[in-house]
Parts: C-alpha cells; structure tokens; sequence
C-alpha cells in the first residue's frame, strides 16, 4: 500500500513537469472533527489554500485566429470557501491571484512570426461543488462542477523578440468543467481517479499588431482536447485538516496542491 500511495504521489508531481482543479469526490467527508462546530450539525465550513500550476492548457486559435498554441502556462495562489452539508455535498468559492504566460505562431505574408506573452498577476474567482453519488464500504463515487474566471491585464508581449506596447490590452480567461470520479480510503489515504470535461476560452484584445494570421489585432483561443484524465491522494486524520494533491493529464498539464481547516 505504501508502495502505491508513494507512485500515485510521484505522478501528480511529474505531471508538473510536463483546466481547472478538481479535487476528491470523497472530500465532504473526510474531516469528521472540526475546532468548534459540533459534528453532529448537519452543515460546516472549511477555509483553505489551493495552488494550481498550469503547466500546458493545451489550446488552439479559432475565430479570426488558426493554428496551435505552443503553450499556454498559468499559475494560480488561492483561498479557498467551502459549506459542507451533510458531509455529502461542497459548495466552494476560490478566490485568488494569477498569471498566465502563452507563446503562439502565426504566418503573415507568408512568413512565420512567433509571439510571446506574460500578464501580470491579477484576480480570479470560481464557483463549484462536488458531492458524493454512491457510497460501498471505503469506496466513494461522485461528481462536481466548476467555473472560473480572470481578466488578466498584459504585463508584456513580443513579436519574434521586438517587444511592443501593452496598454490598455487584456486577455480574458474563462473556464467550466464537469467531473466524475471515484476514490477509495485505506487508513489516512483517500486516492482517487476520474474522467472530466472542460472548455476553456481565452481572448486576446486591443493590442497595437498583429496577433493571429488573419491580421487581427486580437485572437482567441480555445480547448484542444476537452475530455482529461485526473488523479490525486488526499491525507487526513479525520481531524481538523486535509492535505491534497492532484494531477491533470491529456487536456492539459498540470498539478494542483490544496488544504482544507473545518471549523
């Protein structure tokens, strides 16, 4: 078993290395003990942290752009919300600091140009939930939701290394999924495995060139592959606090670190 919690944990750390958090469909109920609330009440509250690296979103240009987005990075520091009811169901709001770093290729004239770009730091929110379907013995199977959104004001951008001005552009992010999953506790370990859809929009305006290939000064892109594969471990006592990481493969690439205090 140890054997297993520590390759589980390895991959969500690779995944780094090469959409939108999800998290443990079982979460609603791993912390049983909270510092105050009586357990027996039929709701709680948690606060948090949750810090989701980007490693690759995996877009594509659509509308007045076409072609691939080389990659498309965005880091995320979070607080996090959440009203527990029934220790069957989260209702959850993040809010938080990020920013998004994207390069791009685009052919003019027949040339190819290659365009760069960092935003600076700048709010986010998202809404979600997730809640327990089915239950036998250890194992849970669940479902949730989520959506988020940041407008992420233009820190810099290049066009093949000449850097032009940024004022007064923007890249508006937007971002919903659904989730089905299902986890197993063995002692302090919960992992768990699941199957989500997201779309992802991203679009680009108000900049003073070019940045697609039909000459626009705007661009927007879009998820490659909606349909992703996630995979985490959550460690709890039952008391108080959850520990939790999660990585995201096929739609994008990315792990996601998180804690929960139930009061």
């Amino acid at each position: 078993m140890k054997a297993f919690v520590i390759a589980l944990a390895a991959l969500c750390l690779s995944s780094s290395l090469i959409a939108a958090p999800v998290g443990n469909t079982a979460a609603p109920q791993l912390i049983e003990e909270g510092f105050f609330m009586n357990p027996e009440i039929w709701v709680d509250f948690r606060i948090g942290y949750e810090g989701d690296f980007v490693g690759d979103a995996r877009l594509k240009q659509y509308g007045v752009g076409s072609g691939r987005v080389d990659n498309f990075q965005q880091y995320t520091n979070a607080a996090s919300v959440t009203l527990n009811i029934l220790d069957r169901l989260d209702l959850y709001g993040i809010f938080g600091s990020s920013r998004v770093c994207a390069d791009w290729r685009i052919q003019v004239d027949g040339a190819i140009e290659r365009i760069e770009m960092e935003t600076l730091y700048h709010y986010l929110w998202a809404l979600g939930g997730r809640g327990i379907l089915f239950e036998w013995g250890k194992t849970a199977l669940g479902c949730g939701g989520r959506y988020s959104y940041c407008n992420y004001p233009t820190a810099w951008l290049t066009v093949d290394a000449i850097p032009y001005g940024v004022n007064g552009t923007y890249t508006r992010w937007r971002q919903w999924q659904v989730d089905l999953d299902i986890s197993y506790r063995i002692d302090l370990f919960t992992p768990y495995l699941g199957l989500k859809y997201s779309s992802t929009h991203a679009r680009l305006g108000k900049f003073p060139v070019a940045i697609s290939s039909s000459g626009s000064t705007r661009d927007s892109f879009e998820t490659k592959t909606p349909v992703g594969l996630f995979i985490g471990c959550s460690l709890s006592t039952g008391k108080y606090f959850m520990l939790n990481i999660e990585g995201r493969l096929i739609d994008e690439d990315a792990v996601t670190i998180s804690g929960d205090l139930r009061f």
